[in-house]
């Protein structure tokens, strides 16, 4: 049985790039939940307004390779790059 595949992503806004950010992040979330191998999609914003997360549960590595292929993934990173400085994909053991 193939293993879920759970990952975080951490981006560090731009000064003044938060509202482009949250428009990007927006039409990422909607267009990855109605893949075939999406269990969860989701993004949350720290409190400091310059930290975002982007967290993601896949049914397992064929559907995350699936959606890194896809053109609303290829454009919503371009997006994601424009608006963050800085960008860290951490793949993480879900607990619970």
């Amino acid at each position: 049985m193939s293993e879920p595949i759970h990952l975080v992503v951490t981006l560090q806004v731009k000064p003044g790039h938060l509202d482009r950010l949250k428009q990007a992040t927006a039409e990422l979330v909607a267009a990855s939940r109605q893949e075939a191998g999406c269990v969860s999609y989701g993004a949350a914003y720290a409190e400091d307004g310059v930290t975002a997360y982007i967290i993601e549960h896949w049914k397992d590595q064929a559907a995350l390779d699936a959606h890194n292929k896809t053109a609303h993934f290829i454009e919503g990173v371009k997006k994601l790059q424009d608006a963050c400085s800085t960008l860290q994909i951490h793949r993480v053991h879900w607990q619970g």
